[in-house]
């Protein structure tokens, strides 16, 4: 590993309000309520989360979250 990836990983946009969340990153706890939980992922044209999993939106963008812990496995960024 190189000293530039991690540096390389915060210059790409992320998602969220700041564009701050990561995949691998947990996300905040007020995010993983209701609210922003996507139950109709086809409606919203998602791929069907793992078990274990489930889409969160914030704006445009789309973040899969392990349900249990709230880590990040992937981010669709303004869809």
């Amino acid at each position: 590993m190189s000293d530039t990836q991690p540096l390389a990983r915060y210059n790409e946009r992320g998602a969220g309000p700041n564009h701050d969340f990561r995949r691998g990153d947990r996300l905040p706890d007020h995010y993983r309520h209701n609210h922003y939980v996507v139950d109709d992922w086809r409606g919203h044209h998602l791929s069907a989360p793992p078990r274990g999993y489930h889409w969160v939106q914030n704006g445009g963008d789309y973040v899969l979250v392990a349900i249990a812990t709230g880590v990040i496995l992937n981010l669709l960024l303004n869809h």
